[in-house]
Formats: C-alpha cells, structure tokens, sequence
C-alpha cells in the first residue's frame, strides 16, 4: 500500500529532524535553566553580602592596569561583536558559528583582568577554569552561579543547588519553576564532568600506557577502564561550574556537530539572549570586583576610554549598578 509506505517514509524523516535537533533543544534548557537560576537569587546585584568582595585589594605586586585595560576592550569588543543582530531569524541559526566563542572568550578575558589584580592570571584556559572553580567552591561567588559537581564514576555530589533526586530527569524537559532549573543544572554538571573525564582519558593515553595502575599482567594498557581506572582520572578533575558547560559550547563551534544546532528546530535568537545574558552577569561580577580593588575612578578611566570605539557599550550600562555597590 503506497500511501502507508509515504505515511512510514513522513514519519521516519520527522524522527530524523527530531533526533538532529536533540542537542540544541538540550543546549538550550541549559542556558534557560541557568538564566533562570540566575532570576531567582534576589542578592545577585548586592555584591556586599560577600565577604569576599568586601575584602578585595589589588594583591598583585607587579599589578599593570595598562594590561587590564587591554583585556577588558577585547572583552567588550567581543561581546558588543556578540550582540551585533540583523533583523532575520536565520542569521542568528548560522551566527551559532561565533557566538559560542565570542561569549566564552568575553567571560574569560573579563575574568583574567580581574585575576590580574590578585597576581594569578594566566594564559592556561583549563587553569583560569580551575581558578573559577575554586571560587566557587570557596564562596567568593553570588549563590546565582555557585554550584558545581565533584565526584569520582558514576557517583557525582553537587553543591549549590538542591539535594534533589535528577537521575530520572529529562534534560529535555522545559523549565518552568526553580526546581526544574536545578535538575537541569545537575544534568549539564554530570554530563559536562563525564566529558571531561573522557577528554582527559583520550589525551593520556600514552602516559597510562605507562602507569602499573593502568596496565595488565603482560605490562600492557588494559582495554576496558574499570571504575578504579576511571576514578583515578576522575581524582584529578576540578570542581565542574558553569564555566566548563561555556567552554564546552566554544570547543563545539570548532567541529562538525555544530550542524546538529542549524538542524534544530528552536527559537534561534531566545536562545542567542539567554546565552548573552549569562555573559552579561559574568561580566557584572568580575567588572564589579575589578572596581573594587583599583577604585571607582580608575576603573572609570577604562571605560571613558573604550566608549568611542563600539556602537554600544554594554558595560557602561553594568557601571551604573556597580556605582551603587560600592
């Protein structure tokens, strides 16, 4: 019967455009879920609840406020870049290409100029994504980014969110309330962590080759890991933030499975804003801490300096916050 082999053909191809468009609807419920987070710690903006931030001072003893500057334009260029939008719904699909980075390098150079006034800046992207991790574990973050999962296989803690059971939750699930932000929070933790203990796995191969721990009775590499394998990678793994779930979208825009996004079938430009607006809140709080330790008026002359060189200074609009707080 030709028309029940057409209704068969319709059905495979709907399953086959569903099955493509997975991970970008996933992608999204991460940055919805996170942006949503974000919205409900009404204390996100009042920086002076941290005691961290009350007690910041320029720490660095060879501090260069000429190379801040320097970090700081390349962050607002790359994230005013970031926001540059034509008025098609298909430029911000294939824009997919340069945002992932753009957002991910104008949090890291945002960060690193504030990392320079404390003396521990670096050009390592794994080491700056400890440093933040480290921040968070020790508290000297706003509760709206201040989680993360540690853990060895298959047996993962998280911290800064509810102790909620995530097991059985579907990652695409919409987010509605503050609880399925926290499930899917713990989702993209998990998986981001299993990631990087493959990534870490595949890039030491040779160097277990050569650890007895990893090796059989005739001296060789073992084939399969066991879960004692696997904790031994895993022991040597920070603590995953939402930091490493924006690095693992700018290491995606260098592959192929970006196509997977241009496949799917989702709100291209939404998505564009939440992933904006977790690089505007980043931003906030390392601008602000930044300000903190160099003074009001300095951190000014860095902005007074940058306005006539973009078309839109997003980070004039967050000094007006920060001058409140301090």
């Amino acid at each position: 019967m030709k028309w029940l082999d057409e209704i068969i053909e319709f059905q495979k191809k709907q399953n086959e455009i569903f099955q493509k468009s997975i991970p970008a609807n996933v992608f999204y419920n991460h940055f919805d879920a996170v942006t949503t987070f974000i919205d409900h710690d009404l204390a996100k903006i009042d920086l002076r609840k941290i005691s961290y931030y009350n007690s910041l001072i320029v720490r660095n003893t060879e501090f260069d406020i000429e190379r801040c500057k320097r970090l700081f334009w390349n962050s607002w260029s790359t994230e005013n870049a970031f926001h540059l939008s034509i008025p098609d719904s298909e430029f911000y699909k294939f824009a997919l290409h340069w945002h992932f980075p753009q957002a991910y390098y104008s949090i890291y150079l945002c960060m690193t100029a504030f990392h320079e006034t404390q003396g521990i800046a670096n050009d390592n992207h794994e080491k700056s994504i400890k440093l933040f991790g480290n921040s968070v574990k020790d508290g000297h973050y706003p509760k709206a980014i201040s989680y993360y999962a540690t853990g060895g296989y298959n047996d993962f803690s998280f911290t800064g969110i509810s102790n909620i059971d995530h097991k059985d939750f579907n990652v695409l699930t919409k987010i509605v309330s503050l609880k399925d932000a926290e499930m899917q929070i713990a989702s993209f933790l998990k998986s981001t962590r299993i990631q990087n203990a493959e990534n870490k796995k595949n890039r030491g191969l040779k160097e277990f080759s050569k650890n007895k721990n990893f090796q059989n009775i005739d001296g060789e590499l073992v084939k399969r890991f066991t879960k004692k394998h696997w904790d031994m990678i895993y022991a040597k793994i920070p603590e995953t933030t939402l930091l490493n779930l924006i690095y693992r979208l700018r290491i995606k825009a260098n592959y192929l499975d970006i196509e997977t996004f241009i496949n799917a079938d989702l709100d291209f430009e939404k998505f564009h804003g939440k992933i904006g607006k977790v690089v505007s809140y980043l931003n906030f709080v390392h601008e602000a801490y930044f300000c903190n330790c160099v003074g009001v008026k300095e951190y000014e002359k860095i902005l007074e300096s940058f306005r006539g060189h973009v078309f839109k200074n997003l980070a004039l609009k967050r000094f007006e916050i920060i001058k409140k707080i301090q």
